[in-house]
């Protein structure tokens, strides 16, 4: 039997992924009596399929088990596969099951506003209308309603096919009103959905890149917009669609209502590469075969020229004019190239310019059409929209109430990721994709105090995960919903949970006292059924996080250690305190305590 436990610093050492050129010490521990002739530990290098094969040495006898050494530097980034060779005298053989590992490139850094602050997510057809923009008339069908906060359409028409064209006409001024609410939130990035002319109003189907749609606003807008963010410490982050455009657009031109030729109405079209048509002009690749989202081709040179490379490309323009980065919708079916030179001309404009990619489930692993992906590499993505994280802190909640499945499952992350990305995940709870996150954790039988305290508990786990914190709009003051459109309501305060909308203000004061949150360190403490707990550390300073989601109470040893003092804490539910450095914490309860070493 073959021992060894890769999130233990005595088997290997440094923990989880490595940069590249680091060397790197792996310990087993096997049965004396296995009679061992050989061990080795091999490498696969998953994209070239080499592999590496290193000889173990006997460190130590002890207890009637045998200790091997490898000691290894890996000089190429990539995704391993790395397994244990025992061989007997016999000549058997005893293997250990693959273990994943990421190697990344060692100039890989994220920008520094990822690990702290609070990102919220606007959807900008809901959420703010000022009467200070006059839209022009517009020539796309659509339904203006002016009834601010009725139920969207969700409906399909007489063919089948949910229009998504009916606006309520929220507006970029509406957001510049709202700096001031959102800065008393502890906002610090603003994430818009796209905010590019397009027929519907999600806007995925982008009809041109290059101009914000008229029913926000105009460029001057958005100018004014960062600028006066800016001034109040928010920065904005755009989101981009690169993947597919609309039908209805500049460039694929379907319903003819732009006077540029387009890919649809003429091969000689400059946009005609763009696009793969399989019977010209009406069978074409769409995104997920939906006709009105034409697939384009993201490494046609013309069209990278257009987005990426050119002086004023789509990335580099938005970039220039006030703009910290793009988060990728589809980021699963955008080419490695395409996302390599998109982080170039980012942080060509920017060095601190960040880029997000939509990804739901573990990026290091993440296989998309049969390839491993590369977003951690250290070539193309700062971040990614952390779902694992949202997935395993619902389940928590609602489902299983296991507090060492949800250390399990954000283990995993914090071993796979390298570092500068897991201090920079976009840490979510909901988002215009998913149900709002009030519905999620509701449960009738317990009335809404009860999903409070659930609601309180995700916002204390999230708020001093390794990343920031992202809130969907409306969150903050509880609202609630189910899938698109119910989840893309309008936001009105006056209609909102004044409790909730209190207690997350209270929360993001307290977490901003704590100065250099961002830097300090993730670590894993003791969890058990309903109760799970971790901390964060940096030098003389550690803040611990503890939660119990069970219906047993729960005692929480802080584990006190000489000089240390307690310098602040922050409670949800019912948290008592039992004796110095032990607090005893209730059902549907939990506490964040910053501990000091004086």
């Amino acid at each position: 039997m073959i021992k060894f436990n890769e999130n233990n610093g005595f088997y290997k050492s440094p923990f989880g992924s490595i940069e590249e050129r680091t060397q790197m010490t792996l310990r087993i521990k096997i049965m004396k009596n296995h009679l061992a002739e050989t061990a080795q530990v091999v490498f696969l290098h998953e994209e070239k399929n080499e592999y590496l094969t290193k000889d173990g040495r006997l460190e130590e006898e002890k207890e009637g088990m045998l200790q091997i050494l490898f000691s290894i530097q890996l000089d190429q980034i990539g995704f391993y596969l790395y397994h244990f060779e025992v061989t007997d005298k016999n000549g058997e053989v005893e293997k250990t099951e693959p273990i994943p590992l990421l190697v990344y490139q060692s100039s890989y850094q994220t920008p520094p506003w990822l690990k702290n602050g609070l990102m919220y997510q606007i959807f900008p057809d809901r959420f703010a209308k000022s009467q200070a923009y006059e839209c022009p008339t517009q020539s796309k069908n659509m339904v203006l309603r002016d009834d601010w906060g009725g139920i969207p359409n969700g409906q399909p028409d007489e063919n089948g096919i949910v229009q998504n064209n009916d606006f309520f006409s929220g507006n970029l001024q509406g957001i510049i009103e709202k700096l001031d609410y959102l800065q008393d939130l502890g906002v610090s990035v603003i994430y818009l959905n796209p905010i590019f002319e397009s027929y519907s109003n999600h806007r995925y189907d982008t009809g041109n890149y290059k101009k914000i749609d008229p029913l926000l606003g105009r460029e001057a807008d958005f100018i004014e917009l960062c600028q006066k963010s800016r001034e109040k410490g928010i920065r904005i982050l755009l989101d981009g669609v690169f993947n597919h455009t609309g039908s209805d657009s500049l460039y694929f031109n379907k319903n003819g209502r732009y006077e540029e030729v387009g890919a649809y109405q003429s091969k000689s079209s400059l946009y005609y590469n763009w696009y793969h048509f399989i019977e010209y002009p009406d069978q074409y690749e769409s995104w997920w075969g939906i006709n009105t989202l034409p697939h384009v081709n993201e490494l046609e040179p013309s069209y990278l020229d257009y987005m990426i490379r050119n002086e004023d490309s789509v990335v580099k323009h938005w970039m220039r004019l006030g703009a910290s980065g793009f988060r990728l919708d589809v980021a699963d079916e955008l080419p490695n190239q395409f996302l390599e030179e998109l982080r170039i001309a980012v942080k060509s404009i920017n060095p601190d310019g960040a880029v997000i990619g939509e990804v739901w489930e573990d990026a290091v692993t993440k296989i998309a059409y049969e390839k491993r992906r590369q977003y951690f590499w250290g070539k193309q993505l700062d971040s990614v929209m952390n779902y694992p994280l949202k997935d395993a802190i619902i389940d928590y909640l609602v489902y299983d109430k296991d507090g060492v499945a949800l250390e399990r499952k954000i283990n995993c992350l914090w071993e796979h990721y390298p570092k500068p990305a897991f201090q920079s995940m976009m840490n979510i709870l909901g988002t215009h994709d998913t149900p709002r996150i009030l519905s999620v954790l509701s449960d009738n039988s317990w009335g809404d105090e009860y999903s409070r305290q659930r609601l309180f508990l995700a916002m204390l786990i999230l708020s001093f995960m390794p990343g920031i914190p992202s809130i969907y709009y409306g969150d903050e003051i509880g609202m609630r919903g189910g899938k698109d459109p119910l989840n893309r309501m309008c936001f009105d305060q006056t209609k909102g949970d004044s409790y909730i909308l209190l207690f997350i203000k209270k929360l993001f004061r307290f977490r901003k006292k704590i100065q250099q949150l961002g830097e300090f360190e993730y670590k894993p403490r003791t969890s058990e059924g309903g109760f799970y707990s971790f901390q964060r550390i940096l030098e003389t300073d550690r803040i611990v996080i503890a939660v119990n989601a069970g219906n047993q109470d729960h005692l929480l040893n802080l584990a006190m250690k000489d000089k240390e003092s307690i310098k602040d804490f922050f409670i949800s539910g019912s948290v008592t305190f039992e004796r110095q450095g032990v607090f005893r914490i209730k059902e549907n309860s939990g506490i964040a305590i910053h501990i000091s070493c004086m």
